[in-house]
C-alpha cells in the first residue's frame, strides 16, 4: 500500500553520513540485561519517552507513548501500569509519528524522514547490531571468533519482559551502530547514490552530474545528498 507523505522538514544531525558506522565495546557482568549495559543512544532513538503515533497497513491508528527501539528497530511503550512493553506485529505497521519526526516502516526497519518533496523523500535507516565474540589472541591481539555460529551470544529468558535482551555467556559485547542515508519514492527504498538519484530523476539526469560538479558534492556525506535532493525538486 502507498502512502501519502507527510509534509515536512526535519533538521539532519551534525556529522551524519550517507553510510556512517561507530562501534564499540561494552562490558558485562554474565546475565545482565543488555538494555543496562549499552550507552543510552544505543538502546532508544529518544532520551524520553514521548506521545507517538501508529498507522497500519489497514488504515487503523493506534496512540501511545513511545520510543523507538534501536535494537531490532521496534516500537516499545509505556503500559497502563508503567512497564516498557513491545508492540506486537511491528509489520503490520506502516508509518510512525514521534513528536515532530516521522518513520516509515522497511524491510524490518523504521526510517526516518528528513526531507519530503512531493512523492519523494530523503531519510535515515539507523540500526544497532550486536556483533560476534571476540578474544584475546597471542601476543595480546584481539581476533574475532570465526563464525558467530560457534558462541551462544543471546538468549532469551523464559518469563522475562519482552524488551528485555540478556548476555548469556560474554563479558566483552562489540555493537556497532549504522546510518543509511536512503531516498523514497512513495513505495521502494533507495541508497542515496548517484545511480539513484538519475533514476529517480529521469529528467534531471545530466543536472545530476552538473550540480554534484560544480558544488563539489560528495554524495557518501549525508549533508551533500540531502542538498542534492532538496536542488532537484525545486
Amino acid at each position: 500500500m502507498s502512502i501519502v507523505l507527510l509534509a515536512a522538514v526535519i533538521l539532519l544531525p551534525s556529522g551524519m553520513f550517507a553510510q556512517t558506522v561507530s562501534r564499540g565495546v561494552v562490558k558485562a557482568v554474565i546475565g545482565s540485561d543488555l538494555n543496562s549495559v549499552l550507552p543510552d543512544d544505543v538502546v532508544y532513538m529518544y532520551p524520553e519517552f514521548q506521545k507517538g503515533t501508529v498507522l497500519f497497513n489497514d488504515r487503523s491508528t493506534s496512540e501511545g507513548i513511545v520510543n523507538l527501539y534501536l535494537i531490532g528497530s521496534h516500537i516499545h511503550f509505556i503500559g497502563p501500569d508503567g512497564d516498557t512493553l513491545a508492540m506486537k506485529d511491528q509489520d503490520t505497521a506502516r508509518v510512525l509519528s514521534i513528536g515532530k519526526d516521522t518513520y516509515i516502516r522497511h524491510d524490518k526497519c523504521w526510517v526516518r524522514l528528513l526531507s519530503v518533496q512531493g512523492s519523494l523523500a530523503f531519510g535515515i535507516r539507523s540500526t544497532v547490531h550486536i556483533e560476534q565474540a571476540q578474544k584475546i589472541g597471542a601476543y595480546g591481539m584481539t581476533e574475532a571468533t570465526a563464525s558467530i555460529s560457534n558462541v551462544a551470544m543471546l538468549h532469551d529468558i523464559p518469563g522475562a519482559p519482552s524488551h528485555a535482551v540478556y548476555l548469556k555467556t560474554l563479558r566483552n559485547i562489540p555493537y556497532s551502530v549504522t546510518h543509511d542515508a536512503l531516498l523514497y519514492d512513495g513505495s521502494k527504498i533507495f541508497m542515496a547514490t548517484r545511480k539513484n538519484f538519475r533514476k529517480l530523476f529521469p529528467e534531471k539526469k545530466d543536472l545530476v552530474k552538473t550540480y554534484i560538479k560544480d558544488n563539489k558534492l560528495d554524495l557518501t556525506k549525508a549533508q551533500d545528498a540531502l542538498q542534492l535532493f532538496n536542488f532537484l525538486n525545486l
